[in-house]
């Protein structure tokens, strides 16, 4: 049976830094049993891990919560999107992704709700990748598909680094692979001038640059002894 004064001790003697090693010397000199000290820290980590569990549920729920709730809101907006003009459609989308922004900002830093404040700001981020479709739809503006899901990794990836959020990071991957995957293989081939091709260069180009300085930030902020794994 757990001992709470000895899982208050422990706990304690972890927050302040101490090592595994020295907490044991302590309590051993304390007169606790070997037995008694191995069971409160594996309590202590059974807990830790169930709590842990639930982070990640209630993470994965909100993120759903929040992908659901943008996919409703656009298909409101696709039923009557005919009938709205086009600075109307324009501001829909920039105001639904900035209000979108602020509120997750808002939630995560200033009212302590990480959660609820990430979904809010993937949900801005889903708006501005959705955007960038339908502005160009709208202006019947003539590219490769795949650069939009540039643009859109690169977004993803500067609001990932200023909020210092793991989804955003997976989602900038996720939308990285795609654009890899779907771009023609011409434009490594053609040589001939192609104003198209040009441009899809010079995006996969800006992505790479992009990819890699935030891969080398997000390495200079690993703990040291996790480097050596990556």
């Amino acid at each position: 049976m757990p001992n709470q004064k000895l899982t208050d001790y422990i706990r304690n003697s972890l927050a302040q830094g101490k090592s595994k090693e020295e907490i044991y010397k302590e309590l051993l000199n304390q007169g606790w049993s070997i037995d008694a000290i191995q069971e409160n820290f594996n309590t202590m980590v059974s807990k830790e891990e169930r709590e842990d569990a639930l982070k990640k549920t209630i993470r994965i729920i909100v993120i759903i919560g929040a992908i659901l709730v943008g996919a409703g809101i656009f298909s409101f907006i696709a039923a009557n999107w005919q009938e709205i003009t086009k600075p109307v459609k324009i501001f829909i989308i920039l105001a639904a992704m900035l209000i979108s922004y602020a509120a997750g900002w808002h939630l995560k830093e200033k009212m302590n709700l990480p959660k609820s404040g990430e979904a809010l700001i993937l949900l801005g981020v889903i708006i501005y990748g959705a955007g960038i479709f339908l502005i160009a739809q709208m202006f019947h503006i003539r590219a490769n598909w795949p650069d939009g899901f540039i643009l859109w990794m690169i977004g993803t990836i500067a609001i990932a680094y200023v909020m210092e959020s793991s989804p955003l990071f997976c989602l900038s991957i996720l939308l990285g692979i795609i654009a890899v995957i779907g771009h023609p293989f011409g434009i490594f081939t053609s040589f001939r001038f192609n104003s198209f091709l040009l441009t899809s260069s010079f995006l996969l180009l800006a992505a790479t640059i992009t990819t890699f300085v935030t891969g080398w930030a997000m390495r200079k902020k690993m703990l040291p002894e996790l480097k050596k794994f990556y």
